[in-house]
């Protein structure tokens, strides 16, 4: 679900983005602490896109969050759509992985794509992508949380080798399945 995740004393919601309908969400200790670091002093509402199943009385059991921002544009910014999406830690670029390959945006003298890709998944949940004629082109996404530089979260973090240098950032799953 992707929306407005509110804290009520101990109570949770979440005002989906384009539907405007509320759904509780069961307590989950991981969702209150990441919630602190992500949210400005005195925040009660922030943008979150959750993972989870819906259960009795239909509560979402969140069992990932993909990403929450205190910045930004919320769900002004969505629909996302591509199967992985990867930003630098400044925002200074924007890649979106899905089937037809790689879409850059923010990366000098690069055309916005889509390159084709070869894409590998190892054992530890990393992801590796890389152009399939262009080899100085290398997307890897790791399963570990990350933070940029404005505190925002994203799941996945991510490491760009384009011409030569080697940049940093986070990822999300999109709204795609993932492969």
């Amino acid at each position: 679900m992707v929306g407005l995740l509110e804290k009520n004393g101990d109570s949770w919601t979440i005002e989906r983005c384009r539907e405007g309908s509320r759904v509780g969400l069961e307590e989950a200790s991981a969702l209150d602490q990441l919630f602190q670091r992500v949210a400005q002093p005195g925040q009660l509402a922030i943008f979150a896109d959750i993972e989870g199943s819906v259960r009795g009385e239909g509560r979402l059991h969140p069992t990932q969050v993909l990403r929450m921002q205190s910045s930004g544009r919320g769900c002004a910014e969505e629909p996302q759509s591509g199967q992985w999406i990867a930003r630098g830690l400044d925002e200074s670029w924007r890649l979106v992985v899905d089937q037809q390959g790689i879409r850059f945006d923010g990366l000098e003298d690069q055309d916005s794509g889509p390159v084709r890709i070869i894409a590998e998944s190892l054992p530890d949940g990393s992801m590796s992508f890389r152009g399939a004629e262009d080899t100085d082109l290398e997307l890897w996404l790791y399963p570990q949380a990350c933070f940029d530089n404005s505190g925002d979260y994203r799941h996945l973090k991510a490491t760009l080798s384009f011409n030569g240098k080697r940049l940093n950032g986070c990822a999300y799953k999109g709204t795609d399945a993932a492969p």
